[in-house]
């Protein structure tokens, strides 16, 4: 079994630029959707809605992105999908580059998946 790192292990392997990146979209989706549950899943800051996953947050070596489980059902520009290279075609992606300038848009999205997760992914 493979050990599963805690969020301050995470956290404490990346860069700054990244740590602050994380802690700032962290802090954005607890604030916008306090109902949230934050764990660690597949080695990423995961955040759930009942017992669904919503949103993650994932790190590269050169950039920091936050995932939508229900990407597909969102319209945003920033939005982006991994193509073929995705293995749920529902999923989609912000690269978060400039955290302040993205916020306004990151809390919409926010706000509209937490919503859609509720209405079409309802707890068992």
């Amino acid at each position: 079994m493979v050990n599963q790192r805690t969020i301050d292990e995470i956290l404490g392997s990346l860069q700054p630029t990244q740590k602050e990146t994380i802690q700032n979209l962290r802090a954005l989706i607890k604030n916008t959707v306090p109902e949230t549950v934050e764990l660690v899943k597949q080695g990423k800051i995961t955040f759930k809605l009942g017992d669904k996953d919503f949103v993650w947050i994932s790190h590269y070596q050169s950039h920091v992105d936050l995932e939508f489980s229900m990407g597909a059902s969102l319209a945003s520009d920033v939005l982006k999908s991994r193509g073929i290279a995705e293995s749920n075609g529902n999923v989609r992606h912000v690269a978060v580059g400039n955290f302040d300038k993205l916020k306004p848009e990151l809390s919409r999205l926010i706000k509209e998946a937490a919503t859609l997760g509720f209405e079409h992914c309802p707890t068992k």
